[in-house]
């Protein structure tokens, strides 16, 4: 029984670093003014929006959604699947996103001085 749970642990751990691993690659990617998830209006009607957050907020917004596209393996699929999503409900995962892109360009801001 320890086995089972072991391995299932550790099946855990790997999904969630390959989670983390994928949401790190799109930041990055963002960090350079790509943002292949999402389609240019999306981003202007995201970045409009009057919505404040925490760093937190947005931070967990964000693997929250990397979560749920974690089951589709192509870009495509997680732009479709993106695509399914309310507006509002998009809207905020987009504001979330560019806050998280911009904490981390910060964060990179502050060890330069």
């Amino acid at each position: 029984m320890t086995t089972l749970s072991n391995s299932t642990l550790a099946f855990n751990q790997s999904t969630k670093s390959s989670i983390n691993t994928e949401m790190k690659s799109y930041i990055e990617l963002a960090r350079f003014g790509h943002f292949p998830l999402f389609f240019k209006e999306w981003l202007a009607e995201g970045a409009q929006l009057e919505h404040r957050m925490s760093y937190q907020v947005a931070n967990r917004n964000v693997k929250d959604a990397f979560q749920k596209l974690s089951r589709h393996r192509t870009q495509q699929k997680k732009v479709t699947a993106l695509t399914g999503l309310e507006k509002s409900e998009r809207d905020v995962f987009i504001k979330s996103f560019i806050k998280v892109v911009e904490h981390d360009m910060l964060k990179d801001l502050k060890n330069l001085h």
